[in-house]
């Protein structure tokens, strides 16, 4: 394997998924709850709190399919073919969105838009699993931080270039459906673009043809049975649902509450995104040579915290938004990526697709908890105001502190067990 992974063809491989990784990010820029364009098409819509936490959810909980798709690569034999497939599915259900508001109004809007999410992001949790594994046989264990690091480039590079552009277009034109149209069919192209990268890539089948053919239930606990991966778990349910209870709310607090411009909000995460480009590479290079632990202790530890620095933020101390803003992209990236490298090193080779895919399901549920929960407790609080250290906390802000502590227990706790093992990490 390892000559595979070094020869030019695999480089060559590499690329393409790097290429089609590109497209991912504009992708998942323009897409994401999170992201400028669809907080700014939802509030066209007339979503409120409770639907944006409905549909946060979402991703999460078709997630929990992604253990099934195991048995759908092992009957089709191609992996490369089941990956488009999905692919291809997953981009139209999501392109559907824009004709919503063409064929029915009112909250009839928003459940067309669940249900195209739903089936949206099914697809697209189904190939989940199969093109991370088929990716990362073309890489070389002793380059995987800074190559992966490197997609976490090229995802806030397309930020940088669409955030600006689009924030700037939203704050004119938000109230007309024919600039939601454009920007939607323009994404089309990089979807284009991401399966012809798959097309050109070879299908590397051996693990599935040579796999044992386990029954399934027996396959499930696998990864159960495996010590350390069995705490990785653990940590993955406890910290996406800490994280997901506060991520999804980000641009809709800065709109809603701090009344903020897309624009500005587009140039501080521009910024915000430069920096991450340039901080990427050393942290990928960090873990691989100090160690994921020490990588995920220091960078999860410094997200968590800015988290709590999220329910700071008022329209009295707006001053912190732009430095809140910075640190939470670049400490984000850098839990990303060790919890990504953490994955795979504390996975089984011979099943990382089934420890994959398993321990994204099981995240899952927790994570569709998380966006509910917290936007159940934003509606519970929303006309509450608590004076703490002569500073009115509202009910974002109240989750936003809930996250961040949460986020920190877990990595703490983690970070201990790591610590204790006896291979260094």
């Amino acid at each position: 394997m390892k000559k595979i992974q070094n020869s030019i063809k695999s480089k060559n491989f590499r690329k393409l998924f790097l290429l089609s990784s590109f497209s991912v990010a504009f992708y998942g820029n323009m897409y994401g709850l999170g992201g400028i364009l669809m907080t700014s098409f939802l509030l066209y819509l007339g979503a409120n709190a409770r639907d944006i936490g409905i549909l946060a959810a979402l991703p999460s909980l078709t997630n929990l399919l992604q253990v099934l798709s195991i048995r759908i690569y092992e009957k089709a034999k191609s992996r490369k073919k089941v990956v488009i497939f999905f692919t291809i599915f997953q981009y139209i259900f999501f392109y559907l969105i824009i004709i919503i508001p063409k064929i029915t109004t009112g909250h009839y809007q928003i459940i067309l838009l669940i249900v195209c999410f739903l089936f949206g992001h099914l697809f697209r949790a189904m190939k989940g699993s199969g093109i991370l594994e088929w990716n990362n046989f073309f890489v070389p264990a002793e380059i995987k931080g800074k190559y992966y690091s490197n997609k976490n480039l090229f995802s806030n590079l397309v930020y940088i270039m669409t955030s600006l552009i689009v924030g700037k277009i939203l704050d004119v034109y938000a109230d007309s459906y024919s600039t939601y149209l454009v920007l939607f069919l323009i994404t089309a192209v990089f979807s284009i673009i991401e399966v012809i990268g798959y097309v050109k890539i070879d299908d590397y089948n051996e693990d599935l043809i040579v796999r044992d053919k386990t029954k399934f239930r027996h396959m499930l606990l696998l990864p159960l049975k495996n010590k350390t991966y069995r705490y990785f778990m653990i940590f993955s349910l406890s910290w996406f649902f800490a994280r997901s209870m506060a991520m999804p709310y980000y641009t809709f607090y800065s709109k809603i509450v701090l009344n903020l411009d897309y624009m500005y909000i587009a140039l501080i995460g521009s910024i915000t995104g430069l920096i991450k480009m340039f901080v990427a590479n050393p942290f990928g290079n960090l873990g691989d040579k100090k160690g994921w632990r020490r990588t995920l202790q220091f960078m999860g530890l410094a997200f968590a915290f800015t988290n709590i620095m999220w329910g700071l933020i008022n329209e009295k101390s707006l001053v912190l938004y732009p430095f809140v803003i910075i640190l939470t992209g670049i400490f984000m990236i850098g839990t990303n990526i060790a919890i990504f490298n953490l994955n795979i090193e504390l996975s089984s080779s011979k099943n990382r697709l089934l420890f994959f895919g398993f321990n994204a399901s099981l995240t899952a549920i927790f994570s569709f908890v998380g966006p509910n929960l917290a936007s159940f407790l934003m509606d519970k609080l929303r006309d509450v105001n608590i004076n703490i250290f002569n500073m009115n906390v509202n009910g974002y802000q109240i989750v936003f502190f809930i996250s961040g502590i949460l986020q920190g227990i877990a990595i703490f706790v983690f970070a201990i067990y790591l610590k204790s093992l006896e291979k260094s990490i």
